[in-house]
């Protein structure tokens, strides 16, 4: 192998073990969800989806490797070249991919921690917007070339300038792993809690916010891939953070979900009491409406037959919400006035 080589060698390794992290992440959430709580969502599934696209990532990073990616395309057999671009293309797809199941997975968790008809609507609307956003990039990467096969082949083709669509698709994934963040902000705010206790719920829905960091540093990886001469040599940095940011976002999309878990392990530190039930978490009117569950993760107490998440949950009657730890809210009675 060329001393160039290794820079490809790098980025199989980082991805590799950033994409073991989160499987034992969503291992152990799926776990809690389907034997602990006995109360898996539609969340879960697709949570187990983004895990597979990563490992997909995982695959081509290391086709792209195996024929050449972090040398010179120009030291590479016209095959290798083909074959290292054609795992690149498929890479972009399964990344594209991985992130839009992602965020879909926590807007879906966020539609079922929070009962209130107007966050709902915020959540679909989120929701359309990441799915609109997930199919442009998925068939914006698949068709970035007219033929298809001159991404990989080079022959004289119509492409798409790649400098403007990826930092216009890093822009707005970005702009959306923000609004994700701050979605549930205000209503955690209407809360009646302590202000400690306000901020530290705040936190547990904000860890998501690493992910926009690893975003952001991604960028300028993408200044040297894009529109590139030498892609090969080029693309492992920017495979790289691609790998570690889609891997970030399961992981911190599945700590939270780990508390029922942690106190199955740890009953002294984290309170055991869960249970789950099967209907939808549809606020009801009159004194029942307006009942709020909140701890992003695993559904663990029931607030009126609602799903509940990341959190145990008692209902006492006297109007008030307790939060016991840092994901341990204990609703009692109704928000809503």
């Amino acid at each position: 192998m060329s001393p160039d080589g290794h820079r490809g060698q790098g980025a199989i390794v980082t991805s590799a073990v950033f994409a073991g992290l989160a499987v034992i992440a969503v291992l152990l959430r799926l776990w809690t969800r389907f034997f602990i709580v006995r109360c898996p969502g539609i969340e879960d599934y697709f949570i187990m989806l983004s895990m597979l696209c990563s490992i997909g990532l995982t695959v081509c990073i290391g086709i792209q490797v195996e024929y050449g990616m972090g040398q010179h395309i120009w030291t590479l057999t016209p095959t290798d070249m083909r074959n290292s671009l054609k795992a690149f293309w498929a890479s972009l797809i399964v990344y594209y991919l991985s992130l839009g199941l992602t965020k879909t997975s926590i807007i879906l968790q966020y539609r079922r921690v929070f009962t209130t008809k107007k966050f709902h609507i915020f959540c679909w609307l989120v929701l359309s917007a990441v799915v609109a956003y997930t199919v442009w990039t998925i068939f914006g990467s698949i068709f970035a070339c007219l033929p298809v096969q001159a991404f990989w082949t080079r022959e004289p083709a119509n492409c798409i300038n790649q400098f403007a669509m990826w930092f216009t698709n890093a822009g707005i994934n970005i702009l959306t792993d923000f609004v994700i963040i701050v979605l549930p902000m205000p209503v955690i705010r209407s809360l009646h809690l302590a202000r400690r206790q306000r901020q530290a719920l705040m936190c547990v829905f904000a860890v998501g916010g690493f992910v926009c960091v690893v975003s952001i540093l991604r960028l300028q990886s993408l200044v040297a891939i894009s529109n590139s001469e030498d892609p090969t040599f080029d693309n492992p940095p920017a495979a790289t953070w691609s790998s570690v940011e889609i891997n970030v976002g399961i992981i911190c999309s599945s700590l939270p979900c780990l508390r029922p878990l942690l106190a199955k392990c740890l009953p002294e530190m984290f309170s055991s009491s869960f249970q789950c039930s099967a209907n939808s978490a549809t606020p009801r009117s009159g004194s029942e409406r307006g009942h709020q569950s909140n701890g992003l993760g695993t559904i663990l107490g029931r607030v009126d037959s609602k799903y509940s998440r990341g959190s145990t949950i008692e209902e006492k009657g006297n109007g008030q919400i307790q939060v016991v730890t840092v994901v341990d809210v204990r609703v009692e009675g109704s928000l809503e006035h």
